[in-house]
């Protein structure tokens, strides 16, 4: 997600591996906190820009994108500047962002660019920001674009109380909430299994409830 701090995806219900400083661009999004995208109810659809988005998905040949994407306004984000929810084809953007000339086009590309990514991997497992979300930027006329971008937006920092450490290298990721899923260190489980999922090196909680 386009997000001043983070951008957040639905993934499968498979075992996920996490790297050193970067936990949140490849695990599940976590649990709600107050004023998410998951939390919020969307204030309303857009119907021009939901429109749009249709025209640069027919554009692409991705005409099934086109039957399902919506396109709403949500204010109760605060500090995301927009959201996208695969396999839901769902984009939210914050109403801020009219404050800000372009950035409703920007964010638009920008978040569509990541439903278009993961579509286009299907079941493999990709980097939000990765080559594949890359390719989708260029394709809609975006190719500069960055993984993230600051807007005056207000921020909410949320303390991460809970530590969990890597029982093989002892790498420790910091979270607010605890895992939801198995999740073990990427460092590890590249260097020592093929970059798959091992439980030698599952992130264990040292500190917090």
């Amino acid at each position: 997600m386009l997000d001043l701090s983070q951008l957040n995806f639905d993934f499968s219900a498979l075992p996920h591996w996490v790297p050193f400083r970067k936990v949140r661009d490849l695990t599940p999004p976590p649990e709600p906190a107050e004023g998410s995208a998951e939390e919020a109810i969307p204030d309303g659809r857009d119907a021009e820009l939901e429109e749009q988005t249709r025209a640069m998905l027919l554009a692409l040949d991705l005409p099934g994108g086109a039957k399902l994407v919506t396109v709403a306004w949500n204010a109760r984000l605060r500090s995301t500047a927009g959201y996208a929810r695969y396999p839901g084809w769902a984009i939210e953007l914050n109403p801020k962002l009219r404050e800000f000339e372009g950035q409703v086009e920007r964010t638009l590309k920008h978040e569509l660019a990541h439903l278009i990514a993961y579509h286009r991997s299907g079941r493999k497992r990709i980097e939000p920001h990765g080559r594949e979300w890359r390719q989708a930027c260029a394709d809609l006329g975006i190719p500069d674009e960055k993984a993230h971008h600051r807007l005056p937006l207000p921020r909410n920092e949320v303390e991460r109380k809970l530590t969990y450490a890597c029982p093989a290298c002892q790498t420790t990721v910091q979270r607010v909430r605890k895992f939801r899923r198995p999740t073990a260190c990427l460092r590890c489980c590249r260097l020592h299994a093929g970059g798959q999922y091992d439980g030698r090196f599952r992130l264990a909680l040292v500190t917090g409830n």
